[in-house]
């Protein structure tokens, strides 16, 4: 299966496979369900999964990730954070929420 993955350095997605036979979510009808990190493919409960901050859908919904690997997100974010800025300023995006 072929997922969208951001690139924080490039500000673009990329192609990121996972096996088919790895059952990722967006959104699940039981929290009890066991899924795969998108990431890792460790097996968790889905209710015990975090939204990724950086594998989406087409539609920009995020795949369940495992803690270890949100927390690793999060840390790239954080440290891409100053090019981020220096983008949208040069690119006159407005940052007001």
């Amino acid at each position: 299966m072929i997922l969208n993955k951001w690139n924080c350095k490039k500000h673009e997605y990329e192609n990121y496979k996972v096996p088919d036979e790895w059952n990722i979510k967006t959104y699940g009808n039981s929290m009890d369900e066991i899924i795969n990190c998108c990431k890792c493919g460790k097996k968790i409960k889905f209710g015990d999964s975090y939204t990724s901050l950086e594998v989406h859908t087409e539609m920009g919904f995020g795949y369940s990730v495992c803690e270890k690997c949100y927390e690793r997100e999060w840390k790239r974010r954080e440290k891409n954070r100053w090019k981020r800025c220096w983008y949208m300023i040069n690119t006159k995006i407005n940052t007001e929420w």
